[in-house]
């Protein structure tokens, strides 16, 4: 126990220190560091990519009983304007460098808090022109923008892109096209520019492994063609779940909560929740595009709904 004397002695000690002069103390930073974040898996090193945030806001969700996702909300002390990361993932094997979705890049329609995934790609000491395959969870802007350079052109030149066949057949159909709503026009030309640099070195796939080690699954909703990947090596496995969770504190709550731009709720909420019982089934860490950064955790069954777990931090690879 520390007494009064010895108390007051020490606090007279710290007033007489010396003051260091200006120059010898570290400075304010003004600035965060690079967003970037690796786990190994296996023979894998996998490196979480973060290209910003977006304040999605509160009134994005809704359930059937309206006061639900405002008590939620309440409940876990987050704010209302809930401020949402947009995250890419690298997957590095022993010869292959794969991406996992590419982020907003230049454009206007995610706002000045994006847009950070090629520095970060950098920082993290990747070229652009060392991805050999980029594999997107589904063509909306926030995850295929970032295919784009400032002049419309390839950023990755030596990367072959990976898309589900649904997807890519639904953002270039002209007939769903001119029977889309006013305001979803917008995201079908995104589509479509951010995917023609690299049509020569499209590949269109169906659910399986599109690579070794990465398999490619189907999880419609959010858009026709919207999917997951379940990366193995050896024995270990994880899942990328791209959008199939928006707010992880809401949609583990109550999977049914739905996303203003799903595309078909209820299928969304059918497969958010098929992807959680298969996390919690096979107790697999997961991340996902939208899950606060770097996002890998775990998540067990708590009644109707699921509990979310951070998964520890790798303190080596």
């Amino acid at each position: 126990m520390i007494d009064r004397r010895h108390f007051l002695a020490a606090a007279a000690a710290t007033a007489l220190a010396p003051v260091l002069p200006a120059a010898a103390r570290a400075p304010l930073s003004g600035s965060q560091v690079p967003g970037i974040y690796r786990r190994k898996l296996g023979d894998l090193e996998i490196t979480a990519i973060l290209d910003g945030y977006v304040p999605l806001g509160a009134k994005s969700f809704s359930s059937t009983d309206p006061a639900t996702v405002g008590q939620l909300v309440a409940g876990a002390g987050l704010d209302e304007s809930l401020p949402t990361s947009v995250n890419a993932f690298v997957v590095n094997s022993k010869d292959r460098t794969y991406l996992i979705d590419s982020g907003s890049g230049a454009w206007s329609g995610m706002g000045d808090t994006m847009g950070r995934a090629e520095a970060n790609l950098r920082a993290a000491g990747i070229e652009p022109a060392q991805i050999d395959t980029i594999i997107l969870t589904h063509a909306h802007p926030d995850h295929h923008e970032g295919l784009l350079t400032a002049e419309k052109t390839a950023r990755f030149p030596n990367a072959e892109l990976v898309i589900h066949e649904t997807e890519h057949a639904f953002w270039h159909d002209d007939g769903i096209l001119s029977q889309a709503p006013a305001e979803a026009k917008p995201f079908f030309a995104s589509a479509r520019g951010a995917l023609a640099p690299y049509a020569a070195r499209t590949r269109k796939v169906k659910a399986g492994e599109v690579a070794p080690g990465l398999m490619l699954e189907h999880a419609p909703g959010h858009t026709p063609g919207h999917s997951i990947l379940r990366l193995s090596s050896g024995s270990q496995q994880l899942l990328l779940v791209g959008d199939s969770i928006h707010n992880i504190v809401l949609q583990t709550a109550q999977p049914e909560i739905a996303f203003v731009f799903d595309a078909d709720a209820k299928q969304a909420a059918a497969s958010r929740r098929r992807v959680l019982d298969m996390a919690a089934a096979d107790k697999l860490v997961f991340s996902g595009a939208h899950i606060p950064f770097p996002g890998f955790g775990r998540v067990s069954k708590d009644g109707n709904g699921y509990r979310f777990a951070t998964a520890e931090w790798s303190y080596t690879l």
